[in-house]
Order: structure tokens, then sequence, then C-alpha cells
């Protein structure tokens, strides 16, 4: 009795290594889908990153253009600064530093005339002149 419980022992070892572990084909099959799961959520979860960014410029171009005309009416004579980094000097800088945008870049600073200027990003290129270009 105790010579068969043995030999059952044994095979039913032999049948458990037999059945445990997985197959290549069925890993594949896991990282595949995992793959899968990974584009898809990586996808959108970009597609909301650059979104925020493009949300983000417009509200730093706001801030500078809310800041330029504040530097035109406390200057005498009234005047538009040469550049962005005008806004940070003098006896009363009206900001503390001229932020870059969401990518890294300086923002484009240009004067038309007496009271025309345009604030404008690169945008998420870093080209200017690109259609992705940020601008008031």
């Amino acid at each position: 009795m105790k010579r068969r419980n043995m030999q059952e022992i044994k095979e039913a070892t032999a049948r458990l290594k037999k059945a445990a572990g997985m197959t290549l084909v069925e890993i594949m099959i896991v990282i595949t889908i995992m793959a899968s799961v990974a584009g898809v959520v990586g996808f959108f979860v970009f597609g909301a990153i650059d979104k925020a960014n493009v949300g983000n410029a417009e509200t730093q171009i706001s801030n500078l253009e809310n800041m330029v005309m504040m530097y035109y009416t406390t200057t005498t004579p009234n005047q538009l600064p040469t550049s962005l980094d005008d806004l940070t000097a003098g006896t009363m800088p009206i900001a503390d530093e001229v932020p870059v945008d969401p990518w890294g870049h300086d923002y484009i600073y240009s004067r038309d005339g007496s009271r025309n200027f345009t604030i404008c990003s690169r945008g998420p290129d870093g080209v200017e002149g690109t259609e992705d270009d940020i601008c008031n």
C-alpha cells in the first residue's frame, strides 16, 4: 500500500509539472494585449497634455499682454517696451521674470507701431511661422 501511494504521488507531481507554466504563444498574446492597452492609454494621456500646454501658453500670452499694457500706461511718455525683458527692468519692474512657453522656448514679442504689438509662442514644434504657433 505504501508503494502504491508513492507511485500515485510521483504521477501527480509529474502531471503538475507538465501543466505548470505558460507556452510561448500564451506569453506573446498577453504581451500583445498589454501593449495595445498601453498604446490606447498613452494616446489619450499625451493628447490631454498637449491640450493643457496650449491652454497654458494662451494664458501666459494673455498675462504678458496685460503686463505690456501696464508698462505702456506707467511710462512717460507712454511707450511699449522694446522687448519683454523691459518688463523686469527699472525701478518698479512689472514682473520678476519673463516666463518661457510650456515647451521651453522664449515668447516672441514684436511691435508694429506705437500701440500695436504681438506676442507669440512657437508652439509644440518650436519653429516660428508654422500653423501650430499661438499668438495674441
